[in-house]
């Protein structure tokens, strides 16, 4: 099959094209591209810094959430350090905390598929711990952390650093930030590769008190960024209208799938972020073969016990979605 014929329901990238993009197009032959971008990343850095209401050293900019992770992971962890993570939460977690020889604790979601205030403080508490992995909305459930699970987790582990990855935040239009950032012990994550759309360009960034930024950025490799990223990136923050709109076809798109799904008699976990995690009426593996062979890839997990009949799709464009449901129906999924 043709590649251009291929849908990625697996990666939870956004709809074509980004935020701001024809602005960003126009920019491209004015950009320095022979030049190193400036060595903080700015003007993009101070761009954040002044909507988040925290200083420009209080932001650090970053190839892609992922790297922000991986930074936290190396300044945090390592050999007889751990991490604790909701289980199921987002994959990089796990990534970056063996990278640097880190332990990671895990601690199951509960039948609603939200984290156990209990057994997650119970967690945190633990003397070796040296960061504490959340994710609001959560990959792969799509649900939200409350304030109050995030408020005691900062109190329980204030020796630890409590990393919130916020990717989702511009979708689900609900955000920890004023919590985190008041706090001492934590950072906010967050990425321009979903609501923005501009996966391909890898920004993201973190943010956190200057005693944490600082110690992370003595492992930020430098010229971490391309020209390219930071002139699209800053482009796009300031097309807050453009992001709006993209971001409620969005959700009205997730709405009508999930509304789809369950017509077709899937269970659906209500999502806050531009995927769905369901579980269908026959197997999932053979419903993930099935659209496979059509060329749509969706997200499996046959080997997690809780997920191994569930399968995590993206929202995509309208008839990019038409297709997965008239191949579903095909075999009656």
């Amino acid at each position: 099959m043709p590649e251009a014929d291929v849908v990625r329901f697996d990666t939870n990238t956004a709809l074509w094209p980004p935020v701001a993009w024809e602005r960003t197009v126009l920019d491209l032959p004015r950009l320095p591209a022979n030049e190193y971008p400036h060595p903080s990343n700015e003007p993009l850095r101070s761009l954040l810094a002044r909507r988040l209401g925290v200083a420009a050293d209080q932001v650090v900019v970053t190839c892609g959430a992922d790297e922000a992770l991986f930074l936290v992971a190396s300044a945090y962890l390592g050999p007889g350090r751990s991490a604790i993570v909701a289980d199921p939460s987002f994959s990089m977690f796990r990534v970056v905390t063996e990278s640097v020889g880190g332990g990671l604790r895990k601690v199951a979601v509960d039948e609603n598929w939200d984290m156990p205030l209990e057994a997650t403080l119970e967690a945190v508490r633990e003397p070796t711990v040296g960061v504490v992995w959340l994710c609001s909305p959560n990959n792969p459930t799509g649900r939200l952390l409350s304030a109050e699970l995030v408020e005691a987790v900062l109190a329980a582990a204030p020796n630890a650093v409590v990393a919130v990855d916020e990717a989702y935040a511009e979708i689900s239009g609900q955000s920890l930030a004023t919590l985190v950032l008041g706090a001492p012990n934590a950072v906010l994550v967050r990425t321009f590769s979903k609501g923005y759309g501009l996966a391909g360009a890898r920004v993201g960034y973190l943010a956190g008190p200057l005693e944490l930024t600082r110690t992370i950025e003595t492992v930020r490799l430098p010229q971490n960024m391309t020209a390219f990223g930071i002139a699209a990136a800053c482009r796009a923050l300031e097309d807050q209208v453009g992001l709006a709109e993209r971001v409620a076809e969005i959700v009205e798109e997730r709405e009508r799938l999930d509304r789809e799904l369950r017509r077709r008699g899937w269970e659906l976990v209500p999502s806050a972020a531009n995927f769905v995690l369901g579980r269908p009426p026959r197997p999932a593996a053979d419903v993930s073969a099935w659209l496979q062979g059509a060329g749509l890839i969706v997200r499996s997990y046959p080997d997690h016990p809780r997920l191994n009949d569930w399968l995590r799709m993206t929202v995509r464009a309208p008839n990019e979605d038409d297709r997965l449901l008239a191949r579903l129906d095909a075999a009656r999924y």
